[in-house]
């Protein structure tokens, strides 16, 4: 879903399912998901939590390995790529973490934490992988003479900045952002979003924004992938499915978004439950607009 003929999506899963063991049981975090997402786009993955959106979000990044299915980072199967090679393609994919914290190394300044993926990589020498994190810095709006401050030194908003940094250093295709706003400020969240909204349109980045902020993803994404319970009920673009939603998951969440207005949100018609809906199948609706059947008993 989502795929333009004749274009190879940067990423794409097919049929994918992740089960997890535990001594509980097994859980079913990922149920036969398939999506791609094209160059230059930038998919909104949407959903409660426990939704499955983090779980797709490792797989589509290769830090997980599917149960079943199969994730394609530029038309070549992850599952097959070994060692250099995989290197090589991890360098072409990023991830923006929700906490910024603590996915910086605390040991490290800010310059050091941009340019380590460059000596990871053995991109340049120490001088120029350092004049190369500065202009990341820069670009990203920390002011140079911070550069040799610790991550501890930063409020939440430069902490984000620099981890945004730290992601576009090995020039990626794919950014994945996890949540990349939910622990910061309401100020520092549209901050940071009109930064990366920048970032996104000067680099050409391709772009899979998660969150559960439905407000942030229908001003951000092009299409929007709205998970329940590890599938996707519905997939459409961003002013479509905001505008005429057809699941009824979907049109549960946006009506729990207050609107700015002295009149109370109405309530949905009537109560949805995802046993209701979950198994039917994922069928077009209107041109680029895929919704699961969800009548009851309805099964693929």
């Amino acid at each position: 879903m989502g795929g333009d003929a004749g274009v190879t999506p940067v990423v794409a899963a097919e049929s994918v399912d992740k089960v997890f063991a535990t001594r509980a049981g097994d859980v079913h975090a990922v149920r036969d998901v398939s999506l791609a997402v094209q160059p230059g786009e930038t998919l909104g993955l949407v959903g409660e939590s426990g939704s499955g959106k983090s779980t797709m979000a490792r797989l589509l990044m290769g830090l997980l390995p599917p149960t079943s299915g199969t994730v394609r980072f530029d038309g070549v199967d992850l599952s097959t790529m070994r060692g250099a090679s995989l290197r090589r393609l991890r360098a072409q994919m990023q991830m923006v973490f929700q906490n910024p914290f603590g996915s910086l190394l605390p040991h490290y300044s800010a310059v050091a934490n941009v340019a380590e993926p460059l000596r990871l990589h053995k991109r340049g020498d120490k001088k120029s992988r350092r004049e190369q994190a500065i202009e990341l810095l820069e670009l990203v709006g920390v002011n140079p003479r911070f550069a040799d401050h610790y991550p501890r030194q930063f409020s939440g908003g430069q902490q984000q900045r620099v981890a945004i940094a730290r992601a576009l250093a090995l020039e990626p295709r794919l950014l994945m952002c996890d949540e990349p706003t939910s622990s910061l400020d309401v100020s520092i969240q549209a901050q940071v979003l009109a930064l990366l909204e920048e970032l996104r349109n000067r680099l050409g980045l391709t772009v899979v924004f998660i969150s559960h902020n439905l407000a942030v993803v229908e001003r951000f994404a092009d299409r929007v992938a709205v998970m329940c319970l590890g599938r996707v009920v519905e997939i459409a673009p961003a002013e479509v499915l905001f505008d005429r939603p057809q699941h009824p998951y979907t049109q549960q969440l946006l009506a729990a978004i207050l609107p700015v207005t002295s009149d109370p949100p109405p309530l949905p018609r009537s109560t949805w439950q995802p046993e209701n809906g979950l198994d039917g199948e994922l069928r077009e609706v209107a041109p680029g607009h895929f919704a699961r059947d969800a009548s009851p008993g309805a099964r693929e």
